[in-house]
């Protein structure tokens, strides 16, 4: 099998195009340096505000070290995307939370993202795509 056969090849050039049409996508359109990951990232605080979300929360929702998300999240907090905030239970902890600044562009960028998600599965029927998804998640838990 060479190179170009393998899953490993096959999965990371989807991801690339992937983020780098997201990416052209969120620089046509927005002037707030937002990254596919920073979008991910506040999609995610978006949809779970009804909870304190912190940092190890993300490392582990998306299998990232935290020296990446650290860095991840002290841009979001310079570009005015997050604030931490105390929490009384445990002085040690920050919960992350949107600003308005980002849940004004969230709404925005989750639609172009949704048209992406379109793009890439515009010809597989359900079955493939429930299929595909149980196998990148079967995937996903093997290394984890």
């Amino acid at each position: 099998m060479n190179k170009e056969e393998t899953i490993i090849f096959k999965l990371k050039t989807v991801s690339n195009l992937v983020k780098r049409r997201i990416q052209d996508i969120i620089n046509k359109n927005h002037n707030d340096n937002i990254t596919p990951t920073q979008g991910l990232i506040a999609r995610y605080l978006h949809d779970n505000t009804d909870k304190d979300i912190f940092q190890k929360d993300l490392e582990e929702k998306f299998c990232i070290r935290r020296s990446t998300v650290t860095n991840i999240l002290n841009l979001m907090e310079k570009n005015e995307l997050i604030i931490r905030e105390k929490v009384p239970y445990d002085a040690r902890l920050k919960k992350i939370v949107l600003t308005e600044k980002s849940i004004k562009i969230h709404a925005k960028i989750c639609n172009e993202i949704l048209e992406v998600e379109k793009e890439l599965l515009k010809d597989l029927s359900k079955d493939e795509y429930l299929l595909f998804s149980k196998i990148l998640d079967k995937m996903k838990n093997n290394l984890v």
